[in-house]
Formats: structure tokens, C-alpha cells, sequence
């Protein structure tokens, strides 16, 4: 038992000498529960969002009485209301039945509503609407999709009013519906004192109460027996624009940031294995040959790079076989959004060797980052979860893009054209890691 102690105490002496690692020890669970608490705090202020979700809406009817769904969804604080689009010169045009879709195809939003001109139903009672969605996210998209359900129910008798009025016109005929809402009113009139008889024939009919009944709270018992007999009511129409015939749209949409995390903490093995290397003496012997620094790091970085394709390819092809993701179809697509995500992992990984001392600082530092820009980056969950500052803080993080590239490749199963902007930035922060790395290399003690 004294030899135990003893050599624990030993492990605590080698601990407590490495302030960094000391450090980070704390960092880490601090810095994991302040972005999740972040994302999470507000959950049940505004519908589990940090930040508003982006919904496109086009009234083609032009019907004034369709408004009030308009009204509606603008009083959602989670909804962020877009009613047109860039036009020529810096100016802004109205969306149409193309330019909304069109939005959803350019990723300015992933949700679009459409008031179509017969969207009060011709062959009896009841209303249409169209719905276009990118369900890349899937809490994002059940969040919108319970939105507005519940602001089309709310606005239902305003929207359906003049429906029901026309309704009972033709099957009353004009003649006898006139004289059914005169009498109607003139017993109402007669009924109470100081009501007017023009006042009550003019808010009579479906349409005049619910103007009178609009601005009354609904109960929350009767909104939940009636709506059954609502959803009969409503039909919306849904074109899913992005991913509609994935085979496993769960997994599809999550594969990619968990593609990312596995190649970022590949790459920290790759760090620590510098550092053996080194106490091993491999570098200065590869020195004391006609070798320069640059040649080692470049060959490490092909290497790991590689590595890191086979693995990320591999985890695909098993995704493909055992729960059925479309990986073959778009086979080639995954191979070139592989190899610049694992070529700026790679260039993650040797950031972190030439900014660490030990191998320890330098697991301490991965693990600290990865962490954080998997949870900002959009590998856990949707962006719109967390505030505006996180967002965009997530914007800039490798994680992000290597999910939206995975997403582009698998889900919308988008061209190489298509995914030049994000492997463009890949590529980009491989170059910019490389380039600190080297210069880090150069002038740290990695090598002697």
C-alpha cells in the first residue's frame, strides 16, 4: 500500500508542475456547462430558442382577410418574419411565388409559408396553405412547424368568416338569409337596452363575430376539444425542398458533425504524437540528415490528412451499409469535403503541438476546443438555439464549416460547384493553421 501512495503522490507532483495543465483542468468543465447553460437558459421563454428562426411568407391571394395570419406569426417572438428580398441597385422587392423558393435554394432562410390565391377552399369549408421547408434541423423544423399550427388555429375564425358567411348564403339563398340576420338583429335589439339595431345587423354573420370575439382570450379546454375538427379544417400543402427522398433524414443530418468531432480528436493522438517522436530523438536524427523542419511538418500533414480521409470515409461507408445513409450516390462529393475537413483537423492538430509544451497541455487544449466549437459550430445543436453573440462566434469556427459541407454533400446532395464557399473556407483555415504552426515550429523548442 506505501508503494501506491508513493507513486500517487508522485503523479500529483508531475500534475501540479504543469501550471497549464492545471489550468485547463478547470477550463474545461467550466467552459462546456457555460455554452450549454447558454443554449439552454432561455428554453422556456421563447419556445427553447436563444434567437429567432427565419420564416420566408408570400400572400399571392391579396386578400386583406389573410392578414390576419400575417398578424399572427409576427406576434411570435421566435419568428423572424421575411417579407422580401435583395433586389437591383440595394433595393428590396417583394417575394413571389420563385423568389421565396429561391431563398431556400441560397440558404437566406430554411422555411417559407405560402397564402395561396385559392386558398379558401372552392368545393365546401376549409383553407390551404403551402409550406416549403430545409429541414437540415431537425429541432429547428418541429419548433417552426408547432408555431405555426398554433398561429393558423388561433386566426382560424378570422380567416374562415367570409368562407362560412357565402356558405350559409347559398344554402339558405340571398332572400331568406336577409330576412333570417333582420329578424335576427331586430331581437337582439329589442332584447337589450341601448343596443342599436343598425350596430348588430352590420356585425352580423360569421365575419362580424369574429371581429367582435377576436380580441377575446380562447379557452384552453375548448381550443383542445376543437381540434380535431380544426385540423380537418386545414390542409398544408408541405414541399420539402432539401432531403426529401433520404433514406435515414435523422442520421443524415447529424453523420457530418460527428464526422468533424472524430477527425478533431484524431488529430490530438497526431499532436502527442509529435511530442514522442521528439523525446524519442527521431527529429534530431532526421535533422542531422539532409532534412529540414518544413519536410517533417509537411509530411506529417499528408499523412495525417490521409489518415483522417480513410478513417472519416470508412465511418460513411459503415453508416451505409448498417443504416442505410445514401453515402454511394454521392460518394465522390464526400471524398473531396473529407479530405479538406481532414487536411484543416490535421492543421488543428499541429496548432496545437506547436502552441503546447507537453503532451498533456496539449490534450488539455483540444479537448478544451473541440468541445467548444462542436457546440458552437452546429455539431450538437442548431445555431438558431443559441444567442446571436454564440452564432456568430459559430460562424467562425472549423466545425461549423465542415458540418455545413457534409450537410451540402449528404442532405441537399449539392455539386462540388455548389460547395466551393465552404470547402473554400476549409481550406482556408488549413492554409492559415499551417502557416502559424510552421512559424510556431520554427521558433519553438519542438525540435531540439
Amino acid at each position: 500500500m506505501h508503494a501506491i501512495l508513493t507513486l500517487v503522490r508522485k503523479d500529483f507532483t508531475l500534475f501540479f508542475k504543469d501550471k497549464t495543465a492545471i489550468l485547463l483542468t478547470f477550463l474545461v468543465p467550466f467552459f462546456v456547462i457555460y455554452i450549454v447553460g447558454n443554449i439552454f437558459s432561455g428554453a422556456g421563454d421563447n419556445g427553447g430558442l436563444s434567437s429567432n428562426i427565419k420564416l420566408a411568407i408570400y400572400n399571392e391571394s391579396g386578400d386583406p382577410t389573410a392578414n390576419a395570419l400575417i398578424e399572427g406569426l409576427e406576434a411570435e417572438q421566435s419568428i423572424e418574419l421575411i417579407r422580401d428580398t435583395a433586389g437591383p441597385e440595394q433595393t428590396r422587392i417583394p417575394l413571389d411565388r420563385d423568389s421565396i423558393r429561391q431563398g431556400i435554394v441560397d440558404h437566406d432562410y430554411n422555411f417559407a409559408l405560402i397564402i395561396p390565391q385559392d386558398y379558401l377552399k372552392e368545393d365546401g369549408i376549409g383553407l390551404r396553405l403551402e409550406f416549403l421547408s430545409n429541414p437540415k434541423n431537425q429541432i429547428e423544423a418541429q419548433i417552426i412547424n408547432g408555431l405555426v399550427q398554433k398561429a393558423v388555429f388561433t386566426q382560424l375564425p378570422q380567416l374562415m368568416s367570409g368562407q362560412l358567411d357565402r356558405y350559409q348564403r347559398q344554402f339558405m339563398g340571398e332572400e331568406k338569409y336577409t330576412e333570417f340576420m333582420d329578424g335576427f338583429a331586430a331581437l337582439i335589439s329589442l332584447t337589450y337596452e341601448n343596443v342599436e339595431y343598425e350596430e348588430i345587423r352590420q356585425n352580423m354573420g360569421f365575419e362580424g363575430l369574429s371581429k367582435l370575439l377576436s380580441s377575446d382570450s380562447s379557452d384552453s379546454d375548448s381550443a383542445a376539444s376543437s381540434e380535431g375538427l380544426l385540423q380537418d379544417l386545414i390542409q398544408i400543402e408541405e414541399d420539402q425542398v432539401f432531403g426529401k427522398e433520404v433514406k435515414n433524414p435523422y442520421l443524415t443530418r447529424m453523420i457530418g458533425g460527428y464526422a468533424i468531432m472524430f477527425l478533431l480528436f484524431a488529430t490530438t493522438g497526431s499532436a502527442a504524437s509529435l511530442f514522442e517522436e521528439r523525446n524519442d530523438g527521431i527529429f534530431l536524427r532526421l535533422l542531422s540528415m539532409p532534412v529540414k523542419r518544413t519536410h517533417i511538418l509537411w509530411s506529417k500533414f499528408i499523412f495525417n490528412t490521409i489518415l483522417g480521409v480513410v478513417q472519416a470515409l470508412t465511418l460513411f461507408v459503415a453508416s451505409s451499409f448498417l443504416f442505410k445513409v445514401d453515402v454511394f450516390p454521392n460518394f465522390l462529393n464526400l471524398f473531396v469535403v473529407s479530405l479538406f475537413a481532414s487536411a484543416a483537423c490535421t492543421a488543428f492538430g499541429m496548432f496545437l503541438a506547436s502552441v503546447s509544451k507537453t503532451p498533456q497541455q496539449a490534450q488539455g487544449f483540444g479537448t478544451l476546443l473541440i468541445i467548444s466549437m462542436s457546440a458552437l459550430g452546429g455539431a450538437w445543436f442548431p445555431l438558431s438555439m443559441m444567442p446571436e453573440p454564440m452564432q456568430v462566434i459559430g460562424k467562425f469556427t472549423l466545425v461549423y464549416w465542415g458540418v455545413e459541407s457534409y450537410l451540402g454533400a449528404l442532405w441537399e446532395e449539392a455539386g462540388l460547384f455548389a460547395l466551393i464557399p465552404q470547402l473554400g473556407v476549409l481550406a482556408g483555415i488549413a492554409l492559415a493553421l499551417n502557416l502559424i504552426s510552421t512559424w510556431r515550429f520554427k521558433t519553438g523548442d519542438l525540435f531540439r
